[in-house]
């Protein structure tokens, strides 16, 4: 059989289609084991992948979609792992393809900090798994259907650790074009799974041909990885009560041929199809030439899970936030020392908010564990902001804890000359797919002159690419130092930055260093920051509420821009000479001591804040926030500030605030008006969820302060997943954000016969059901029917991504399409007394 490798990106490989679509048409029952098949019954599994090879599929996927340990304990098949997966390989061997790829479906299970499981659990599960796989020699592994970048990018270290094989990933895109649980777009999920390793990317299911075509040419137009795509037979349709595909196989087809014209080159189908719509790809994938003179975005590409930066590649100077970093900054340093991240949190979102494009996160601070606090960090600032992370350490251990659980491409702070330096950071930057600063320095210390840290650099650079990493996961820091003691110093650095832009790479600079020791301090960094902007300076780490600075960088950027070089742009220097002049005048004068010249770093001068306060909006580490303090704590819901939300309420109680008023005046609308923000498309679930952990423990506060015996609980709701369904994620959602606002939720899990939901609702103000799977929308009607006769009146609301508002009616039930909407038809129908 010829390599896939040799194959990717080069001809056009046609997967096979929908298996569990086959499945059903075989009349396997729902309660059946998929993966259980290929021991059981493997004929069955076999003419399906025969089928389609028959048709001209040239890659058959394997019957282990839901073969982890975590999907196989559904069925209480958890033991049989190995055997379960090894069958599935073999099976699909015997069915002739040129291609096997090996299966490997999500996990069932929600990371955090959106859910309970954590990276590493997530990791030995997929990485068990592939072995199993791989033991029998597929000739790649697919990681599919994913709604969570995080997810994805787990299973794709997971997978790359466990065997030598490609690793192609496939994600799952929902109406708005991004990934459901993570908000993630098509050029961010393709920067994260590129970076993690990936040898293919793309997406399956969730759409139809249609409306994936503009997903697949935005995907394509960020990488230069193959590009996979695997639609589903059109958008589905509830009729009668079940499921319909509407598309036709040369509807596919035709949109197949659209897929390859804009970059994809492995191209099948999903849900609802059929070996006719493989035939039909065939026929038409196969006309079109596969594309040429793709590559990947230029610079060096930073991302979080919902956004990607470029540094470099003529862009504008890409502002990195410094604040988050204890050194001067007694409250963040107590506030690490507590192990709360409230500051963490508070610190990223006014950076954001003052136009910051990626945060530098430093928690090394005396008293704490740099492991520990740079990984809660991490996950505390994912539900926080969508900036990518610059993680600063010069802690392996911390920094690798960090590259683990952050679901995006990170930018590590720093890599210098030293060999020991080299030998830790480089391995974890190629392992997990960061980038990485190149410090001018090594076991010499800082060169004084521009050939030894140009040199330096180039000495990084040799060594990086040894590890596997290119160019464009480097960015060269040439060192800013004080002008205090040489006042040629910032000559050196910027004849050096331009040395090292001549051997391709970004740069980057600490812009504040240079006034290290001087008066004057935002006046100066603001003329140097302009001076090195206009020499090519792609990224700078500046504090962005400086508005002086941040202004001045805008114009050098905008002169840049329109052409004017350094040489013309004399201004800069002069501007530079004249306010060093003038520093350097004064500092005669005053006392010059770090202590006392690091207050004027920042254009705002520091003064005492007040006790269990979070940093305002617009004000510097230690400034009291100008905002009411109800503003405060309805900021801290909105970003999901677990750890400051109770010391809020506190704080707005003893302003006056009666408690009752607290939650209705205060937290309701802050978490409301994150459900709107979810609901227009600028929220997204991980936004959604830690607001709803943010407002529980705010309301937890909230009650100890009520009188004895007040409840003010909203109602009680009684929420499941209905029989033969055993889907939970958005149940889940649901439940956490029903809490989160007051309602005392009986969670009754997944796979729940009518009879307990009846016995449970014996109490209940309203009941909720949820169902993911066609197969059991009868169940679930069932359960409605006997709800109605045991309990008339009850309010019944039912939802699930199979689930209509107009099938809903039919069975005469409420319903919402996401989780904020269910709070409010939940609060609705119980007001009203009945469904809606």
């Amino acid at each position: 059989m010829p390599d896939i490798a040799q194959r990717l990106g080069r001809d056009v490989l046609v997967i096979d289609g929908g298996f569990g679509t086959m499945l059903q048409r075989a009349d396997i029952p729902p309660e059946q084991c998929p993966a259980q098949l290929n021991v059981t019954a493997p004929e069955v599994v076999l003419d399906i992948h025969r089928a389609y090879v028959m048709v001209g599929a040239e890659c058959v996927t394997t019957n282990s979609f839901g073969a982890s340990r975590t999907k196989l304990a559904e069925y209480g098949l958890e033991d049989q792992v190995e055997g379960l997966n090894r069958a599935a390989v073999a099976v699909a061997k015997e069915a002739g393809a040129q291609h096997v790829l090996a299966d490997v479906g999500p996990s069932g299970l929600v990371l955090e900090p959106l859910g309970g499981a954590t990276f590493d659990e997530l990791f030995e599960i997929f990485a068990e798994q592939v072995a199993a796989l791989a033991a029998e020699e597929p000739d790649a592994i697919l990681v599919e259907t994913m709604t969570d970048i995080a997810e994805a990018r787990c299973a794709v270290l997971a997978a790359r650790s466990a065997c030598e094989l490609p690793v192609f990933a496939t994600v799952t895109f929902g109406a708005g074009g991004v990934m459901d649980l993570s908000g993630t777009d098509p050029v961010t999920a393709a920067i994260v799974l590129e970076a993690a390793g990936a040898s293919a990317i793309g997406m399956n299911c969730g759409l139809g041909p249609e409306q994936m075509l503009l997903l697949v040419e935005e995907m394509a137009a960020a990488t230069a990885l193959p590009v996979i795509v695997q639609p589903n037979a059109g958008m589905p349709r509830l009729v009668d009560g079940a499921t319909v595909f509407p598309g036709t196989a040369d509807e596919m087809g035709m949109y197949a041929a659209r897929f390859v014209e804009a970059g994809a080159t492995l191209v099948g189908s999903c849900c609802g199809s059929t070996p006719s719509f493989t035939g039909a790809i065939v026929d038409f994938a196969k006309e079109v030439p596969v594309r040429e003179g793709r590559e990947a975005l230029p610079g060096t590409v930073l991302a979080g899970p919902r956004g990607v930066l470029t540094i470099g590649a003529g862009g504008p100077v890409a502002l990195i936030g410094e604040r988050i970093n204890p050194t001067g900054k007694p409250e963040l340093a107590a506030s690490l020392t507590a192990g709360s991240m409230s500051v963490v949190r508070a610190y990223a979102a006014e950076q954001q908010a003052a136009g910051a494009d990626a945060l530098d996160v430093n928690v090394g601070a005396a008293g704490v564990d740099a492991r520990d606090a740079l990984r809660a960090a991490v996950l505390a600032l994912v539900g926080t902001t969508d900036l990518p992370l610059v993680l600063d350490t010069t802690d392996a251990d911390a920094l690798e804890a960090a590259l683990r659980v952050y679901p995006g491409r990170a930018l590590i702070n720093s890599v210098n000359g030293t060999g020991d330096s080299m030998e830790t950071v480089l391995p974890l930057a190629a392992r997990y797919g960061a980038a990485v600063v190149a410090l001018a320095l090594d076991d010499d210390g800082i060169p004084e002159t521009v050939a030894g840290r140009v040199g330096i650099v180039e000495r990084i650079r040799a060594r990086a690419h040894a590890a596997g990493l290119r160019d464009r996961d480097l960015v060269a820091d040439t060192l800013v130092m004080t002008a205090a003691t040489d006042s040629d110093a910032p000559r050196i650095t910027l004849a050096a930055l331009a040395g090292v832009r001549e051997l391709g790479i970004a740069t980057l600079l600490g812009v504040s260093n240079v006034s290290h020791g001087l008066p004057d301090r935002p006046a100066l960094n603001a003329a140097f920051a302009a001076l090195a902007t206009a020499a090519g300076l792609d990224a700078a780490i500046v504090n962005p509420e400086d508005t002086v600075l941040r202004d001045a960088m805008r114009l050098a950027d905008t002169a840049r821009a329109a052409g004017t070089s350094l040489d013309a742009h004399g201004d800069a220097w002069d501007a530079w000479e004249s306010a060093l002049a003038g520093a350097l005048a004064k500092a005669g004068a005053l006392d010059t001591s770090p202590a006392a010249t690091s207050r004027d770093a920042t254009a705002t001068p520091a003064t005492p804040t007040a006790p269990g306060a979070v940093p305002g909006a617009t004000a510097a580490a230690s400034t009291p926030p100008a905002t009411p303090a109800t503003q405060r704590l309805a900021s801290a819901v909105s970003r999901g500030d677990a750890d400051g939300a109770p010391a809020l309420v506190d704080e707005v109680i003893a302003a006056g605030l009666a408690p009752d008023r607290v939650i209705a005046d205060v937290l309701t609308p802050a978490i409301q008006a994150l459900g709107d923000a979810f609901g227009r498309g600028e929220a997204f679930l991980p936004q959604l969820m830690v607001g709803a952990e943010a407002m529980k423990s705010a309301v937890a506060r909230v009650k100890t302060y009520l009188p004895e015996g007040e409840d003010d609980t909203a109602a009680r709701v009684v929420f499941a997943t209905v029989k033969g369904d055993i889907h939970s994620i958005g149940k889940d959602i649901c439940v956490s954000l029903l809490e989160s606002q007051g309602f005392a939720v009986d969670d009754l899990g997944v796979d729940v016969p009518a009879e307990r939901v009846i016995e449970a609702a014996a109490e209940a103000d309203a009941v909720c059901l949820s169902a993911l799977m066609t197969t059991t929308l009868r169940a679930m009607e069932a359960t409605v029917r006997a709800l109605a006769e045991e309990r008339p009146g009850l309010p019944v609301l039912v939802g699930g991504a199979v689930v209509t508002g107009e099938w809903a009616v039919s069975i005469g039930a409420g319903y919402s399409d996401d989780a904020p909407g269910c709070v409010r038809a939940v609060a609705a129908a119980v007001e009203q007394g009945g469904p809606r």
